[in-house]
């Protein structure tokens, strides 16, 4: 079966729990009490190999590296706290922390559901679920961007992008995050990593 996890981890959660994650339909990854990445399910593998990527090959997600080498630094103290509340949770398998976030591709608008299950304290069990796929309707007249790199780009070659939905603010507005499908299918060389503002009062601010 197209999975990989720890000895440890596999020890911590079971036959019978492992057997269950490896034919849940969701992608699945398993943390330790370090925080480092101890277990990823066949789905977590599917899910990649559809959105051109090969996570064997990933480092940043490798089996015992730790999870904020995958999480941009600017959303790290969120995600830290959110697991290290669910690594204080006593009585598993509770539910400790669940919202919804957005991860698109250029094509698809998606929203997924994250729920947080303690392993005691020893770890953790995070599963994503999707809950909305469409193709990604793009906010202009004729559903078209034409892209004006003056309108993102900033005198010192910089695009600045939201971490969370990957949109570009644009520089004549600064209120304004565009989608921009260019430099979601090939990120910029340059980038400015942050966090719009609807994104930062929707998911991180408003007491999920």
């Amino acid at each position: 079966m197209n999975h990989c996890i720890t000895s440890e981890f596999e020890e911590l959660i079971g036959a019978s729990r492992l057997e269950s994650l490896n034919s849940h339909p969701s992608t699945v990854y398993g943390l330790d009490s370090e925080l480092n990445i101890a277990y990823l399910n066949p789905a977590w593998f599917k899910f990649s190999e559809e959105n051109g990527n090969n996570i064997f090959v990933d480092n940043e997600w490798s089996l015992g590296r730790n999870i904020f080498d995958a999480i941009p630094d600017v959303l790290e103290p969120f995600y830290r706290d959110l697991f290290q509340s669910a690594l204080n949770e006593k009585e598993p398998p509770e539910i400790s922390q669940q919202f919804e976030y957005e991860c698109s591709s250029p094509e698809l608008y998606r929203r997924f559901s994250m729920h947080l299950y303690p392993v005691g304290v020893d770890g953790v069990v995070v599963v994503h679920s999707l809950c909305i796929e469409e193709l990604y309707k793009l906010p202009s007249a004729n559903g078209v961007i034409t892209l004006d790199e003056d309108d993102y780009i900033d005198k010192e070659g910089m695009i600045h992008q939201c971490a969370n939905c990957r949109r570009l603010q644009n520089l004549n507005d600064k209120e304004r995050w565009d989608w921009v499908p260019k430099y979601i299918k090939e990120p910029h060389s340059k980038t400015s990593h942050g966090v719009c503002v609807p994104c930062m009062h929707h998911y991180y601010l408003s007491g999920l």
